[in-house]
Order: C-alpha cells, then sequence, then structure tokens
C-alpha cells in the first residue's frame, strides 16, 4: 500500500489528513463529510508544470463568444466584467512560472471511492488510459485556477454540492465549479480543458449545455437563469470564456 492510500481530502478547507474512521471528518475546521483523497502522479503533475514554465503566454480566443454571440447577455458590462476577470486568471499562469510546486495540486477528490461510482462523461472511442490523463490534466488546471481565485471579490470557488429537489421529488446535488458575483447575482461557471485541436464548437457544445444546466438550477440568487463557462487547452495556449443566458440553448 502506497503512503498516500489513506488520506482524505478536506474540501472546505484543502486540508489533507489521514483517515482514521469512516465519518472522514477533517482535523482542522472539523468538517464531516471529506473525500477520500487521490495523490496525483508526480510525473504528470512535473510535465504540466513544465510545460508551464517552458511555454509563451495564454492567448484569449475570441471565436468562441462571436459564435454565440445572439445566446449572450444584453448587459455588457457583465459580459466585460467576466472577460476581465478570467483573463486576469489567466495571466497569473504567467506571473507565478517560479511558484508552480505551491499552484499545482498535489491531491485531488478520488470520487470512485468517495462514492462507489465512477465519473460520468467517460468516452466508449477514447482508451481509458487516454481518459485518465485528460481527467487529470482538467483536474490539475483546476487546482491551479482554484488557487488563483482565492484573493478575487466576485470569483469563488464551489467548495460543496448544492443541494436541490428534481421535478420528481428526489433530493439531489449540483456543483458548478465557481460562483461569479455580479450586482448581486451567484452565477455558475464551469472550467472545461481540452486536447490538442480539441477546443472546436461541438465539444465545447457539451460544456455548456452543462453550464446552462447549473444556471437552469441555481434560480434562487439567479433569477435570470445566467451560466459562464471558461475553455482552455494548455497545449495550445488558448483559453476563452462567455457569459450566457436562456437564449443559447436553441443554439445548442
Amino acid at each position: 500500500m502506497s503512503e498516500f492510500d489513506n488520506l482524505y481530502l478536506c474540501p472546505k478547507c484543502d486540508y489533507v489528513g489521514s483517515i482514521t474512521d469512516d465519518k472522514l471528518e477533517c482535523e482542522k475546521c472539523s468538517h464531516q463529510g471529506c473525500y477520500v483523497a487521490r495523490h496525483i502522479n508526480e510525473g504528470t503533475r512535473k510535465f504540466w508544470m513544465r510545460k508551464e514554465q517552458n511555454s509563451s503566454g495564454w492567448r484569449f480566443e475570441k471565436k468562441i463568444a462571436t459564435m454565440y454571440k445572439d445566446g449572450l447577455p444584453d448587459d455588457k458590462n457583465m459580459i466585460k466584467q467576466f472577460q476581465k476577470t478570467v483573463k486576469h486568471i489567466f495571466s497569473q499562469f504567467g506571473q507565478h512560472k517560479d511558484d508552480l510546486e505551491n499552484i499545482f495540486p498535489q491531491f485531488i477528490r478520488d470520487y470512485k471511492r468517495t462514492t462507489g461510482r465512477r465519473e460520468r462523461g467517460w468516452r466508449k472511442n477514447i482508451s481509458a488510459a487516454k481518459q485518465v490523463r485528460n481527467s487529470l490534466r482538467g483536474m490539475i488546471y483546476e487546482g491551479a485556477v482554484n488557487h488563483f481565485t482565492n484573493d478575487l471579490e466576485n470569483f469563488e470557488q464551489v467548495r460543496l454540492p448544492i443541494p436541490y429537489v428534481d421535478k420528481n421529488g428526489k433530493d439531489r446535488e449540483f456543483e458548478p465549479d465557481y460562483w461569479f458575483h455580479f450586482n448581486g447575482y451567484k452565477i455558475p461557471v464551469e472550467l472545461k480543458t481540452y486536447d490538442k485541436g480539441r477546443m472546436a464548437p461541438a465539444t465545447i457544445r457539451k460544456g455548456i449545455k452543462q453550464s446552462r444546466k447549473y444556471g437552469n438550477l441555481s434560480v434562487a440568487d439567479n433569477p435570470h437563469k445566467f451560466s459562464g463557462i471558461i475553455v482552455c487547452n494548455p497545449e495550445e495556449r488558448l483559453f476563452s470564456c462567455i457569459i450566457m443566458d436562456e437564449n443559447i440553448e436553441r443554439l445548442i
């Protein structure tokens, strides 16, 4: 057994500790129901750290916003503020090239060991090994973006699932990656990473549909059902983002 096989990850404070009982209670903040931790392969982690250290800066891709312009809100200030914030986040990669050891996460949630279920979204036409690599890449970059959002007033990492009751009266949960705060609204945001050549309309559409699901579920603090998505391609150094309303649903 590896030294990393018996650890938990607290979603509330990011503390990693040893599992001593079934409660998975954080010994730092006392949160109950922590996740079983999964240690990221150090070779994989170092690969993406070197990629960041040796690559040029990230470039904003404008085509996606243009493609879905008829599904964007009328509030231009909201769109501008969202783009400005996301651009700031990605600029931080270049400013922290010498500190990536503290930014790229060492541990992530082990979904299967925590829940007993495999994560959704696996594709039959791609090998299991490649899907694991893709999943790890996404979690590594999500962890880095989480770090960069910690000090932002208008961006908040979603640390715990949000409960809701579905149309059949069953208790469910949803969990966007972030909240974007704007004029009193809490707007759910998804972050997606893609392989080289895969940040295309057909693949992004799936992420937009997921974002829209969260927008429709978050009406308590988001009555206009806005939602956002951030997409990035670490190999091609491209990122983009859009904030959208219900009008985009007829385009996807």
